[in-house]
């Protein structure tokens, strides 16, 4: 746009200075014509052919003065103003000799009061012009203020406050998109082993900060690949695409390494398990509340059959609903310094 800008003042400068040029040959033109009139009547000749003559040339004086206004606007009326009163001075100079020049004289006076009118109408409409632009570019501030705003209290909406991470709000809306989409997902559903017993024994405090760095962990983990949200002390993942059991099973390996690592919270050592549900689309349900619901079944049952393990969740041939543990871990995972007993 400032190209543009930059481009149409060079036309204008360039028209401003073209026009002025025709404007004085046209007005030495008509001082040669009004001459020339003045000499055929001292000698007994017409002059009438020379006055129709300067009044063609006076009307294309006023065409140059309008185009000089409308597309300079006060450069140009300026201009305008200036020609126009020397055209009026020799005008008056040759009516002096010759009485058929008058008009020569009365119509640059015309003119100036002519471009007058027209600069004073563009000035204003310009006024309105910046007004209206002024008053939508308001409009659209007060749009993107409001939108900003919409858009910082979806985040919070969305947003676990201790964490940063995405809610379970956020996370049931992206698996009820997932359905709608119809292709398969998978949900990892994970609640830490007795992290109540944290915070009972060093306070909410202590549980606050761990729960801030196993999120930190999780979300790390996931990046921008997998969809993952935190409620109270579970964590959800969403994955993509078709799953394999071994490929659920690798990954849930690897989330166990995260939770197991050791983490110092005010001079103290903490290490956790948690217990993992499992389950997929459209296997084992067709909408979020049936998918979510039964993701806490599996965790339930996976507590039940010794914590620290995952649980896929699984339909009877009896259409009955259970949850089966189907993964005992190879090498059970042993506290570095603190153990939490189940209560």
């Amino acid at each position: 746009m400032k190209e543009n800008e930059e481009k149409n003042k060079g036309l204008h400068i360039f028209l401003l200075v073209v026009g002025s040029i025709l404007f004085i040959v046209l007005m030495v033109m008509m001082s040669s014509s009004a001459r020339a009139g003045s000499m055929a009547a001292e000698s007994g000749g017409s002059a009438k052919t020379t006055v129709n003559y300067q009044g063609v040339l006076a009307q294309i004086q006023v065409i140059i003065s309008t185009v000089l206004v409308v597309t300079n606007k006060k450069r140009g009326f300026i201009t305008v103003c200036i020609l126009n009163a020397l055209s009026t001075f020799s005008g008056v100079m040759g009516a002096l000799h010759n009485l058929s020049a008058v008009p020569g004289a009365v119509i640059p006076v015309i003119t100036i009061a002519t471009m007058a009118i027209i600069y004073s109408y563009l000035v204003k409409s310009d006024s309105q012009h910046l007004e209206l632009k002024e008053q939508y570019e308001q409009i659209m501030d007060s749009n993107r203020i409001m939108q900003e705003k919409d858009e910082a209290l979806r985040m919070l909406a969305y947003t676990d406050r201790l964490t940063g991470m995405r809610n379970m709000q956020f996370f049931r809306e992206q698996v009820e998109e997932a359905v709608k989409l119809g292709s398969p997902f998978t949900i990892i559903h994970m609640n830490i082993d007795n992290f109540k017993s944290i915070n009972d024994t060093f306070g909410p405090k202590t549980g606050d900060t761990a729960l801030m760095a196993y999120a930190e962990r999780v979300s790390g983990y996931c990046g921008q690949k997998y969809i993952c949200a935190r409620s109270s002390d579970e964590f959800c993942i969403l994955l993509p695409g078709e799953q394999t059991e071994a490929d659920v099973l690798n990954m849930i390996e690897q989330l166990r390494r995260l939770f197991g690592e050791t983490i110092t919270v005010q001079g103290t050592n903490l290490s956790v398990t948690a217990s993992y549900g499992i389950v997929l689309h459209p296997r084992d349900g067709r909408n979020a509340e049936t998918l979510l619901d039964s993701a806490v079944m599996a965790v339930y049952n996976a507590k039940a059959n010794g914590k620290d393990r995952p649980c896929f969740y699984a339909r009877s041939a009896e259409q009955s609903v259970y949850a089966q543990s189907v993964y005992t871990p190879q090498s059970p995972y042993v506290p570095e310094s603190r153990y939490f007993p189940t209560e």
